[in-house]
């Protein structure tokens, strides 16, 4: 039980952090904190609140490999179907399977973000426009062998998942995952549509907060395009410990431990895990953080604690939110 004196030890530490954003702690099923802080538009003074939507930016991958694993549990797909069987000219992609992309193992390179994307998104498919910048870039490794993280290689589930189901990767996501659990405020951050409640993007520059530079969300795709709430993502964690979207067999896989990326440190399927001393105390950590363009996030697991923690911020301050992501598993686990 987490005592009320460390949640408000946590509100002090948050306002004189002067973080601006949201934070979720579940103790259990338990909600102990769920509280928006700062501006989601600080032109129009206009408050974070527990229904502002986020950019969640790399937490989409969860729901990528959640969207994947659910085909798996339809038998529409095996994890060790390879590339080539989805995009039949991908380059080495006979030696490309579902689990090197799932596990960030692929050797598929990251496309350049400093790309002039006019010609992508003006294509008729921006998904087929994105793959071909990276298809053709040789392999970073032999698939299988090392770990080099790669939005690339979720844009391909993406890819996949159309390929499957016949529906854009934002309509079976919305169909298959965000309806089903009663996510209404969850959807893809496409900039042209007016979304109530989205928090404006800001980046921080020399200690002052300014307006982030513009960018399309279509850029980041499957890997990183989707927003969402701190009440919504409360419902998708839920939903993942007691298997309600995906199989018991699909939850052990995503949380298994796939592929060792160092010592106590593994890739699951869209998540991370790492093992050993934590605040004192050998801990299992499972985590996915996300960062970009107006955005910081991160959805951390504590499994040994019962604890689920969701911090996401529309200030992309590296500084201040990591400070704000340590010091609030320090006051819970200490």
């Amino acid at each position: 039980m987490i005592s009320n004196n460390k949640v408000q030890e946590i509100k002090g530490v948050i306002h004189d952090s002067h973080f601006n954003g949201v934070v979720s702690i579940v103790n259990d099923a338990e909600i102990i904190l769920s509280e928006g802080f700062g501006k989601a538009n600080f032109e129009h003074d206009v408050p974070n609140t527990t229904k502002t939507r986020f950019r969640i930016a790399s937490i989409t991958k969860q729901f990528t490999a959640t969207a994947i694993l659910q085909l798996l549990d339809k038998g529409l797909l095996h994890l060790d179907d390879t590339v080539d069987q989805y995009i039949p000219d991908y380059p080495n992609g006979d030696k490309i399977t579902i689990h090197h992309i799932l596990t960030h193992t692929s050797g598929i390179s990251n496309f350049a973000l400093e790309t002039d994307f006019y010609d992508v998104l003006h294509a008729e498919s921006v998904q087929d426009a994105l793959i071909d910048l990276f298809k053709f870039e040789s392999l970073q490794f032999e698939p299988g062998m090392q770990f080099a993280y790669s939005i690339s290689g979720f844009l391909v589930l993406g890819f996949v998942i159309e390929k499957i189901t016949g529906l854009k990767y934002e309509d079976y996501i919305k169909k298959h995952i965000f309806e089903p659990l009663g996510m209404t405020n969850s959807g893809f951050d496409h900039w042209q549509e007016l979304v109530e409640n989205r928090a404006s993007p800001y980046e921080m520059k020399d200690g002052v907060i300014v307006n982030a530079d513009f960018i399309d969300m279509r850029i980041a795709g499957a890997g990183g395009g989707l927003y969402s709430t701190i009440e919504d993502l409360q419902l998708f964690n839920h939903a993942l410990k007691v298997a309600k979207i995906i199989s018991p067999n699909s939850v052990g896989l995503m949380f298994g431990n796939q592929f060792e990326i160092a010592e106590g440190v593994h890739s699951g399927y869209g998540i991370f895990l790492q093992y050993g001393e934590h605040f004192g105390k050998d801990r299992h950590r499972q985590y996915h953080a996300g960062g970009g363009v107006g955005v910081r996030s991160m959805n951390t697991y504590l499994p040994d604690d019962q604890l689920t923690i969701t911090v996401i911020s529309n200030v992309n301050d590296r500084d201040t939110f990591g400070t704000i992501t340590n010091e609030i598993e320090r006051i819970l686990l200490s």
